[in-house]
C-alpha cells in the first residue's frame, strides 16, 4: 500500500475561500478521498506553514473538505519543508503530475484564495501518512 503511482484526477477542486480545519484535521478535495481510503495516497504536499505545528508521530482526522465528514484517523510518520519548485512530480504515495505546468495549475486551484498562481519559492511542507484502522 502506497507504492502505488496514481495520475493526478483530470478534474480537481478550486477553493477561493481559505479552507480552516480544527487543529489536528488535514482536508483534502474529495476527488482524492478515495485514492486515500485504497492506501495508493499516503503523502500530502500543503502549501504554508499552517500544518507546521504537526510533527512525526502526531494522529490527524483526515477530512473531505467539501462533506467535512472524518474519513480516518491516521498517523504523520513524515515531515519534510521544501519549495513548489522542487515537490516531486512522480513520487510513490501521491498523486503525479505530467509536468510542472499541469501541478501548478492544480495547486493554482487548491489555494485560489491566494489571488495568484502558486510560485516556485512558495514554502511547502510535505507530510507522509499511515491510516489506523479504528477512528
Amino acid at each position: 500500500m502506497g507504492k502505488q503511482i496514481v495520475r493526478v484526477p483530470t478534474i480537481t477542486s478550486k477553493y477561493p475561500v481559505e479552507p480552516r480545519p480544527d487543529k489536528y484535521v488535514i482536508p483534502f478535495a474529495p476527488e482524492l478521498v478515495p485514492l486515500i481510503l485504497s492506501g495508493a495516497k499516503v503523502k500530502t504536499y500543503r502549501f504554508g506553514k499552517k500544518h507546521d505545528y504537526l510533527q512525526v508521530g502526531d494522529q490527524v482526522d483526515l477530512q473531505n473538505y467539501k462533506t467535512q465528514e472524518i474519513i480516518c484517523r491516521a498517523a504523520v510518520t513524515a515531515k519534510e519543508r521544501t519549495t513548489f519548485g522542487r515537490l516531486p512530480l512522480t513520487i510513490p504515495g501521491h498523486e503525479t503530475y505530467p509536468n510542472k505546468e499541469r501541478q501548478r495549475q492544480v495547486f493554482s486551484g487548491y489555494y485560489a484564495y491566494l489571488g495568484r498562481p502558486v510560485a516556485d519559492d512558495d514554502r511547502f511542507l510535505i507530510f507522509e501518512f499511515q491510516m489506523r484502522d479504528n477512528q
